[in-house]
Parts: C-alpha cells; sequence; structure tokens
C-alpha cells in the first residue's frame, strides 16, 4: 500500500469518525464504493451510518489500531468508543462510556478504496450500553464441552 494511501486512510477516518466530516470519505472511497454485510451499503449510506453513530455518541473516537496491506488487499484493526448520549442502536441515551473493536478489509482499486468488509460484534456495543447480557453463545448447551 502506498504511504498516500495510508495516510488519506487515516485522515479520512480522523475526520469522519472523530470530528463528523464525512465528506472527507470522499478522498478515499471510490464513487462506486460498496460496503458488504447485511446488507450492502454505498459510500453515502456509510456516511449516514457515521452521522448516527456521532448523534449517539457525540464524543466518538476510533483509533487505527493496525494496518496490514498486501498487493490491493487492506487490513485495518480498529477501537471505537464513546459515551452514549444520543439514541443508538435502537436504544435511548444511557450515560454509559463504551468501547467497542473491529476489523475492516478493503479492496483498493486506482488508489481509492472500492469495496470494504466490516467486522465487529454488535452484542459487544448493546452489552456495554447495558441492553443485553454478553454470554459466549454456547449458554443452551449446558457448559458441556462440544467436541466434533
Amino acid at each position: 500500500m502506498s504511504s498516500d494511501l495510508r495516510r488519506r486512510l487515516g485522515t479520512a477516518w480522523e475526520a469522519a469518525w472523530n470530528r463528523g466530516d464525512t465528506d472527507a470519505l470522499d478522498r478515499l472511497l471510490a464513487p462506486g464504493y460498496t460496503r458488504h454485510g447485511r446488507t450492502e451499503q454505498t459510500r453515502d449510506d456509510l456516511k449516514a451510518g457515521i452521522r448516527a453513530c456521532r448523534e449517539g455518541m457525540p464524543d466518538l473516537r476510533t483509533v487505527i489500531d493496525d494496518y496490514v496491506a498486501d498487493g490491493d488487499r487492506l487490513a485495518v484493526r480498529w477501537h471505537s468508543s464513546g459515551t452514549h448520549t444520543g439514541f443508538l442502536l435502537g436504544t435511548p441515551a444511557t450515560g454509559r462510556r463504551l468501547t467497542v473493536s473491529g476489523a475492516t478489509f478493503s479492496r483498493v482499486e486506482d488508489g481509492t478504496i472500492a469495496e470494504e468488509w466490516v467486522t465487529w460484534d454488535p452484542r459487544q456495543m448493546l452489552h456495554a450500553l447495558g441492553v443485553i447480557p454478553l454470554d459466549s453463545g454456547f449458554e443452551h448447551l449446558g457448559g458441556k464441552a462440544v467436541t466434533a
């Protein structure tokens, strides 16, 4: 990955996630950008999602913990933290401070990010907000080990 793309990634993420300047993503994401997940999102969808997160956590801070690049692929490990003072993920303000972490995997084309796949655990956030208990997901097995 070029040092220019690395610099632009850091600058755009800082502006969008930490200050709410989502237009900064226009210099980083390709015009036909797609974010893959439960549903596909466009660049404008991503911007709207960031704005919604910042409405729920105006002091949101996202930090890039690690970058790894190989050819046209990029992996970014990150964490975000903030105080839940507004509506977020269907939950009214709790005043709780929370931190979540995740990873973003990207395909780079002509110096911009064309596609992304993001992985994070929304249950971690909902647990931090006091909405759900966080369990291993295996409680239905009665605490017994499972072997294949």
